[in-house]
């Protein structure tokens, strides 16, 4: 009898357990939404250039071109060596920022490049499709 009981409480408690990951997985989406965001771009001066300038965007559009970018980039292999165009930097509601070096260059049949600020060791490639629409926003 004793066993029984421990088995329910234990299916009792993880149960418990699911419901409020489950309950807090969903209320971190929902805070993900557009109007919640500030995405900023710096543009890192180069000698001799001025290809880029400095843009804020925190509209639902851009949010969603960034953030389908940022997800379909893929890790890259190897140690980076990279020359970043832009800072980018995301900043939600609760005032969390999540900062990258983002490189697009101009060259439209080029992937992008992402690199976390929090491992500059690793890279990640942006699709030549999600790239060009990051060249079009940024550019347009």
């Amino acid at each position: 009898m004793i066993i029984v009981k421990k088995y329910l409480l234990v299916f009792v408690l993880a149960s418990l357990l699911l419901f409020i990951l489950g309950c807090n997985e969903k209320s971190q989406e929902a805070s993900l939404t557009y109007n919640e965001v500030l995405i900023d771009l710096v543009c890192i001066a180069h000698t001799g250039t001025n290809e880029c300038s400095d843009q804020k965007f925190s509209d639902l559009e851009s949010f969603e071109v960034f953030k389908t970018a940022v997800e379909s980039a893929g890790k890259m292999q190897g140690i980076l060596n990279y020359g970043a165009e832009y800072t980018l930097s995301i900043t939600f509601q609760n005032q969390i920022t999540k900062k990258y070096h983002l490189s697009l260059g101009t060259d439209r049949e080029m992937k992008g490049l992402l690199v976390d600020l929090a491992n500059t060791h690793e890279g990640y490639e942006i699709p030549i499709t999600e790239a060009n629409k990051l060249r079009d926003l940024v550019k347009g």
